[in-house]
């Protein structure tokens, strides 16, 4: 049985989606995620797979998307969430410049690999806790 401390408690049954292509490191977000209380949906790798995620999800708190997955960017799961009003933040193990759409780039962008303190930071900023 997981317990969770106080810290933890205020990210317990956050929904997010997690797009990140590299088995590893959706692994490892994903048990993280988990380890806070918060509910993970994927983690998937497509741009195709995020799409069929957001349209059977009904309540969704908000979605960290690595910038660069297979076939592509993550741009189109990005302005989806944006048009639902859903937030989200990117990911990046890439210090040049994001190959993304103008109006994507002033979000927020977690640079690789992940600091914990900087990713809980980010998920409360972005996606509020409970």
């Amino acid at each position: 049985m997981m317990v969770l401390t106080e810290a933890d408690k205020t990210l317990a049954g956050l929904r997010i989606l997690v797009v990140e292509d590299n088995f590893l490191v959706a692994s490892a977000l994903a048990r993280r995620l988990t380890s806070w209380g918060c509910v993970v949906l994927g983690p998937v790798g497509s741009v195709e797979e995020g799409r069929q995620l957001l349209k059977s999800s009904e309540r969704l708190n908000g979605g960290i998307l690595d910038i660069n997955i297979t076939g592509g960017t993550s741009a189109p799961i990005a302005q989806e969430m944006e048009s639902r009003g859903c937030p989200f933040f990117f990911i990046t193990g890439y210090a040049s410049p994001m190959a993304l759409p103008e109006h994507l780039k002033s979000h927020r962008r977690l640079q690789k690999p992940l600091d914990e303190a900087t990713l809980r930071s980010a998920i409360v900023q972005e996606f509020g806790a409970n």
